[in-house]
């Protein structure tokens, strides 16, 4: 089962329109690849400085507000209950403060309250509308309310005010290669490669991009990287055997591929598939 990455975007922690997304044509390769799941990347956003006056020998406010501190510090040591602590503290002095708005609200929706979580982005969203991490949590959490074309739309939000925004992207880029359709998840994906991403999972569904949309020798080198800091990523060697036996035609390779995933075991309900590359794979070479 194909399944949606997940990437949070909290500032000081951590994505369309209303129809249906077109499918493209794809082949029986594409078909059988597998989307995977990226765990939560929290981003930290700089809190604009106080305002100042340009006034001689007076100190400029503080880069980062220091009611902020205990925030910021308990997003870096990720402390759930901290970040609770800190965001509520913040909000009995300045009630639509975005940052311990977006705070708040992604420690809900870690808990599964999902209404309350998005109850506090559009708090957040009404008084702070140009700020695009929060239309990709507020996607997040649309993703696990299953109104994923409302979520497509949020992730679009964010990327219209951030077009670099990576977060967005890699989610979106998601959705797209779920949804086969592999053009516009290489662009956006694209971006979240060029802003730094490099989980192999986000990489993954990247590869997959490319691969459809005929970029062959990128995909290669993509999962080849994958698998050189991950040599048991079980979805990238699977799909890296799709790609190499499927597309390219490179048989040896591609049963090289094979014998490694066999050994440490495909991915769930990949059985028959990775049979069927073998035997493929076994008669190219005769």
């Amino acid at each position: 089962m194909k399944r949606i990455i997940l990437v949070l975007a909290l500032m000081g922690l951590a994505a369309c329109s209303s129809t249906p997304t077109k499918e493209s044509k794809t082949d029986s390769a594409a078909a059988n690849e597998k989307v995977t799941e990226a765990p939560v990347i929290e981003k930290d956003v700089d809190v604009p400085s106080a305002a100042s006056e340009a006034v001689p020998e007076k100190p400029k406010a503080p880069a980062v507000p220091s009611q902020y501190a205990p925030l910021n510090e308990a997003i870096k040591a990720q402390s759930d209950d901290r970040i609770y602590s800190a965001a509520t503290q913040i909000l009995t002095q300045s009630p639509n403060d975005a940052k311990a708005l977006n705070a708040l609200s992604m420690y809900h929706y870690k808990k599964g309250r999902f209404e309350l979580s998005r109850y506090l982005l559009g708090k957040a969203i009404s008084a702070n509308p140009k700020m695009g991490e929060l239309y990709s949590n507020l996607g997040i959490v649309q993703l696990a309310q299953n109104e994923r074309r409302e979520a497509v739309k949020s992730f679009r939000k964010a990327l219209d005010i951030n077009s670099d925004d990576p977060v967005a992207a890699a989610n979106l880029g998601a959705i797209y290669v779920q949804e086969k359709d592999y053009n516009k998840a290489s662009v956006v994906l694209e971006t979240a490669y060029r802003k730094g991403v490099r989980d192999p999972r986000v990489l993954n569904n990247y590869a997959i991009a490319l691969g459809a949309t005929g970029k062959l020798d990128k995909a290669d080198e993509l999962y080849k990287s994958i698998l050189k800091d991950n040599a048991n990523n079980k979805e990238a060697m699977y799909n890296y055997a799709i790609l190499l036996v499927d597309r390219m035609g490179k048989y040896q390779e591609g049963l090289d591929v094979i014998n490694r995933l066999k050994f440490v075991g495909g991915p769930s309900d990949t059985r028959n598939r990775i049979i069927a590359l073998e035997n493929k794979a076994k008669a190219g070479l005769k």
